[in-house]
């Protein structure tokens, strides 16, 4: 038996003959009447660039909006920004259910103790 090594490619037989042949399109799919019909791709659709611009737009409207509102030192802009902050402030998880959760259980360990080596502790 011969060893394969990292540095040497090695072919299956009948590669050459493989390339002269047709690839299968697995996006098509035979009509009963045996005409093939294509299945649309996302990427023949355009939706989501499309998508993207949009968002892309609603957010640049909006940090003008702020802009404008800020320059004009608008009192809107000052309540928005206020419950912005108290929204931001607020926790992501209650403090019950972060509490609910046995941490000790759910790593596996108890609480960690390290002894000292000799050559560690302090001189008597």
């Amino acid at each position: 038996m011969s060893e394969i090594r990292r540095d040497e490619i090695v072919y299956e037989e009948g590669w050459r003959d493989a390339k002269d042949e047709d690839p299968v399109d697995e996006l098509t799919v035979e009509k009963p009447s045996g005409e093939p019909e294509k299945q649309p791709d996302i990427k023949e659709k355009g939706s989501r660039p499309l998508l993207t611009i949009l968002q892309l737009v609603l957010c640049m409207a909006a940090a003008l909006v702020l802009f404008v509102l800020k320059a004009m030192d608008s009192g809107a802009y000052h309540s928005f920004m206020k419950a912005y902050a108290e929204e931001m402030s607020k926790p992501v998880i209650s403090q019950e259910l972060f509490d609910a959760v046995d941490w000790n259980a759910l790593f596996g360990a108890g609480p960690a103790t390290v002894k000292a080596t000799p050559d560690e502790l302090p001189p008597r």
